[in-house]
């Protein structure tokens, strides 16, 4: 089912606030079929950052997020398959995460890696989760989850040492304002972690508007490591470490959206059968993009600066 074309405005650049897009490609939603139209990618032509013009009206996108969104539901297979590679990242992370450190997600969907830090040993983490479904299961699970956004939901300045962003930038109309406030609810030296799709990847560029990392409406702004390096040096902080993923599910959806916008419904579901095994088989290739700085999702943690901390309340 799509949406109404009335639900979508004209934006300027996010990052730095112009309004002179130059236009790239025009993208479709080639997962779930929910735009009435397709959107136009731009790229800023004063800093370079690339977004979609029109997008969904701030309090209409949650038409664009139907109940088969994998985040908010996942079988089995894919679930333990998502568990296996969060256990893998949070042993990685697990010395910004281990106990006495208080941690917030943003956006963290049914509760997966929170649950994953909780078992780990850690206690004391908070989830914040605007679709009320996704936020009564990650409850289900016994974790303390809050509905909303970092606009609708007020925590005390300096609550946190560790706020999580697993793939939830790229979807907000406003990311310089989210980390604004996330820069504010951070302890004195804390951290943020941040995951996004990179749009100067690999797959990004083999496989063009069949890209994953695009997928419209849902995701607003594409980010590179240039540009979410500039956005967090704007808003407050310093970029520690930059990690690359090696694993092939870009390059799986890839090949089944491209089958997807040739109209190849039967091959994209037989594709969607063997997904997990496409990813694997892709391994390699994405491996070799993350040896080039050049995989289709990448991870980054920053610190709040000294100065900034400081003149924390």
């Amino acid at each position: 089912m799509t949406a109404d074309a009335t639900v979508f405005e004209h934006v300027p650049c996010a990052l730095c606030g112009a309004d002179d897009p130059e236009p790239l490609a025009w993208l479709d939603d080639l997962r779930f079929g929910t735009l009435p139209f397709p959107l136009q990618l731009v790229a800023c032509r004063r800093c370079g950052f690339r977004y979609l013009t029109p997008q969904p009206r701030p309090g209409c996108e949650q038409a664009f997020y139907p109940d088969e969104y994998d985040p908010y539901r996942r079988t089995s297979l894919t679930a333990c398959a998502r568990r296996i590679l969060l256990r893998r990242e949070m042993h990685a992370l697990w010395p910004l995460l281990a106990p006495p450190r208080r941690i917030l997600e943003v956006g963290c969907a049914t509760g997966e890696l929170l649950q994953v830090i909780r078992e780990a040993g850690n206690p004391d983490v908070v989830g914040l989760e605007p679709e009320p479904t996704a936020a009564e299961t990650a409850r289900a699970r016994g974790l303390t989850v809050l509905t909303g956004t970092l606009a609708t939901v007020q925590f005390a300045p300096g609550s946190f040492d560790v706020v999580l962003l697993q793939h939830v930038l790229e979807h907000l109309a406003e990311p310089r304002r989210a980390l604004e406030q996330i820069r504010l609810l951070l302890r004195p030296g804390g951290s943020v972690i941040i995951w996004v799709p990179n749009g100067a990847s690999w797959a990004a560029t083999v496989f063009g508007d069949a890209w994953m990392g695009y997928d419209p409406p849902r995701h607003r702004s594409v980010f590179t490591p240039a540009t979410l390096r500039q956005l967090l040096a704007e808003t407050g902080f310093t970029v520690l470490d930059e990690h690359h993923e090696w694993h092939g599910l870009e390059w799986a959806w890839g090949l089944r959206l491209l089958a997807s916008r040739a109209g190849a419904h039967r091959l994209e579901r037989s594709l969607a059968r063997f997904h997990l095994p496409l990813i694997l088989l892709a391994t390699p290739v994405a491996a070799l993009a993350a040896l080039a700085r050049r995989s289709g999702r990448i991870r980054l943690i920053a610190r709040t600066r000294p100065s900034d901390a400081q003149a924390m309340p």
